[in-house]
């Protein structure tokens, strides 16, 4: 349970195009520091992989950011949106769903981290995967709406420019939970603002 972002993807990609997403994420790497995302390995520490072999990657664990609320499972606010850098205060939590609380911007509670990000080039299925109807396996990310989200939701805007019907996405996010995205991207690679979710 939890805030997750969720894709349908064709099972092998071809060298170049997967080596054009990854070359245009790396593009987006900066802005990300700007804004206070610092994106480590899988496991929530460590060094990402972001090349043409693999993308793995996940928010700091060790972000140190005090923990000054208990943020429990947050979800985004209908109009939810930015990163707030240095963890999470009262003034973002901004009420409850039933499961937690409701947040007006990305946020931690002093841990970065949430789910892997994990998008190989050739996908190993795990034994519950199967392709659906369009021979597309599905994936999923749960990020918590942490900071590192508005990586992985850039990364997916990227995916879906360079895959086009090879890739699916949908989210529990609405519109304007990924604006922040469409606008990086459109900002620093030329699109973005096109991108939109997939129909359930």
């Amino acid at each position: 349970m939890g805030y997750t972002h969720y894709w349908y993807r064709q099972g092998e990609l071809d060298p170049e195009t997967y080596g054009r997403i990854v070359q245009d994420f790396r593009r987006l790497l900066p802005t990300f520091e700007k804004w206070g995302v610092k994106l480590v390995g899988g496991a929530g520490e460590g060094e990402p992989q972001i090349d043409d072999k693999d993308v793995w990657f996940n928010g700091n664990e060790h972000c140190g950011h005090e923990a000054t609320t208990d943020l429990i499972i947050p979800w985004p606010t209908p109009d939810a949106r930015g990163v707030l850098q240095g963890g999470a205060t009262p003034t973002v939590v901004a009420g409850q769903w039933f499961a937690g609380h409701e947040v007006t911007a990305r946020c931690c509670d002093g841990d970065c981290s949430y789910e892997t990000f994990h998008f190989p080039p050739v996908l190993e299925p795990h034994e519950w995967q199967t392709p659906d109807k369009d021979g597309l396996w599905f994936e999923f990310c749960k990020t918590a709406f942490r900071p590192y989200d508005l990586a992985v939701t850039a990364f997916l805007v990227v995916a879906k420019h360079h895959l086009g019907d090879r890739i699916k996405v949908h989210s529990d996010g609405e519109e304007p939970h990924w604006q922040d995205a469409k606008w990086l991207c459109q900002l620093e690679l030329g699109y973005g603002l096109d991108f939109q979710l997939d129909p359930q």
